[in-house]
């Protein structure tokens, strides 16, 4: 009697060892579930607000638009990627907002625990959601414009 339930208890840990990367699986969802919204915002890179953005690469800005605001970031000397500062996770929450970590090295929404890398992509915490990204136009030497794709 003790073998039969030896067995049966070994073949059910077989199958949930089998089913376990399934049942939790960390896939990304390549679609930000954050609603869409009017966005067309233009900055000024010789405003002085937007100084960091026209001096080295690697620095950002906060603006004003989107959800709960808007990351800018600069990657190259003409190359811009601009993010809504509303976290895909658990976005009824007031405190849901993103952030540059004070390294400037990932984005995080310290409310909830969930950091994300400079492409939008989830690095940690609960959440499994890109952040939304607008599209960034380099206009002209001093002028982006930031609108929904």
């Amino acid at each position: 009697m003790i073998f039969k339930y030896l067995k049966k208890e070994k073949w059910l840990l077989f199958w949930a060892v089998c089913l376990l990367p399934v049942a939790c699986s960390e896939e990304t969802n390549p679609i930000s579930p954050v609603p869409d919204v009017q966005v067309r915002e233009q900055v000024n890179l010789n405003a002085l607000e937007a100084l960091p953005l026209k001096t080295r690469d690697g620095n950002f800005i906060y603006i004003r638009g989107g959800i709960r605001g808007i990351i800018v970031y600069r990657r190259s000397a003409d190359n811009f990627v601009a993010f809504e500062r509303q976290s895909p996770y658990r976005m009824q929450d007031s405190c849901s907002r993103v952030s540059v970590h004070s390294s400037q090295l990932y984005l995080i929404d310290s409310c909830n625990q969930c950091t994300f890398d400079w492409e939008g992509r989830p690095t940690g915490g609960p959440n499994r959601n890109v952040l939304k990204q607008y599209r960034v136009e380099y206009l002209n030497n001093f002028t982006l414009l930031i609108t929904n794709p």
